[in-house]
């Protein structure tokens, strides 16, 4: 599972730039290999672009299974040494460094060691961590498949999942500056650790700017600045819009046109409970509701309760279809204007269905109550 982890990282990153020069001169550095049953293969030194393996330089190991590989000038970034074969061995190098590794040929992505490359080490360790995580888990999720109230189970993956969260955030602080956090920051929570994020980015930025991995993560952490940015400003409209008509307030009074065109207005219903529910025929949620509503309405309409309609249709057919099609025996309105309805503009209305629940008095006694919460709240002021 774990070669499939690290395969995985290496493969699935998107691929944006590949700058190795494979027909450069050697630079005198050097990996070099032990590769036990490899005797007589040949190792391949390879870069990834548009998830395409490029090879760089190769060798073909000696009878005990060693080799030196000898690239040209690279830039700091991911690399993978392989036999041909899926599984790779991820290295981060770069022209300054000599490498040593230790493998089996059948486990390359699991190297008995990595020496010489700080970056690889770095990561190496990382992935040990991992690995035994990995292990540790599936062993609980055997447990918790096989009795579902194994509770020590629970816990214990609980505590694990913790743990191995609170590491892999422990080992990016610690290391931001090093490309080995990209395999450590793919098990955080970027919305959670956002300022985390950002931080590799900025490090990152300066020590492999061109690479296809950090170009995949800057975005990555681009998108979701625009998210939350998006979200934020979504939350801030829906309070200014909140605040357009606060509880206690006076109903704005309006008027629309009713199914069979004459005009009906909020305070032709003064002196009832009113609910003004905006909704349309073509909103799935304001359908699945409607239930819900009339449960509501034939408990309480004969205790001076009343609802007013209004639809953000912009097809009477389709308003006035879906009246009948649900049901819905009450009071009904709409200019047909879609989102541009007046009332709803009024009203600051974002989303529907949307209620607003109007006292006797033509105050506003709620907002946006549905289900339970609604039918408490009526049963509270129509006793």
């Amino acid at each position: 599972m774990m070669s499939t982890m690290r395969t995985t990282f290496f493969l699935l990153l998107p691929a944006i730039l590949f700058s190795a020069c494979g027909t450069g001169q050697p630079t005198g550095r050097s990996i070099t290999a032990h590769v036990a049953g490899g005797a007589g293969r040949t190792l391949y030194l390879e870069k990834f672009s548009a998830n395409q393996p490029t090879r760089i330089d190769s060798v073909k190991l000696d009878g005990d299974g060693k080799g030196t590989l000898r690239p040209p000038v690279m830039p700091l970034d991911f690399y993978a040494v392989s036999m041909g074969e899926n599984d790779r061995l991820i290295l981060i190098l770069d022209s300054t460094e000599s490498v040593a590794f230790e493998a089996a040929a059948d486990h390359l992505s699991d190297p008995e060691s990595v020496t010489g490359s700080a970056h690889s080490m770095l990561m190496h360790d990382l992935f040990k961590e991992m690995k035994t995580y990995s292990t540790e888990r599936q062993e609980l999720v055997g447990r918790i498949n096989a009795d579902r109230n194994d509770s020590a189970a629970i816990a214990s993956i609980e505590r694990l999942n913790t743990d191995f969260y609170t590491r892999c955030r422990d080992f990016v602080t610690k290391h931001t500056g090093s490309p080995a956090v990209l395999a450590a920051v793919q098990n955080l929570n970027i919305q959670n650790d956002l300022a985390l994020f950002q931080q590799v980015r900025d490090s990152l930025g300066k020590t492999i700017p061109r690479s296809e991995y950090y170009v995949a993560f800057r975005d990555q952490v681009s998108r979701m600045e625009q998210q939350l940015a998006a979200m934020k400003a979504q939350e801030e409209q829906m309070a200014r819009l909140d605040n357009l008509i606060p509880v206690g307030s006076e109903a704005p009074d309006f008027a629309q046109s009713a199914p069979d065109g004459k005009n009906l207005s909020l305070s032709s219903l003064r002196g009832k409970v009113v609910l003004i529910d905006f909704w349309a025929s073509w909103c799935k949620p304001c359908r699945m509701e409607n239930p819900n509503v009339k449960r509501v309405y034939e408990r309480f309409k004969g205790k001076g309760f009343e609802i007013l309609g209004v639809s953000l249709d912009k097809d009477k057919n389709a308003w006035t279809g879906a009246i009948a099609q649900d049901g819905l025996p009450w009071k009904h309105v709409s200019d047909l204007a879609f989102w541009n309805n007046a009332a709803a503009q009024q009203y600051g209305v974002s989303s529907i269905p949307y209620t607003v629940l109007v006292d006797r008095d033509g105050k506003v006694l709620a907002k946006n109550l549905r289900g339970p919460a609604l039918e408490e709240k009526l049963a509270e002021v129509l006793k």
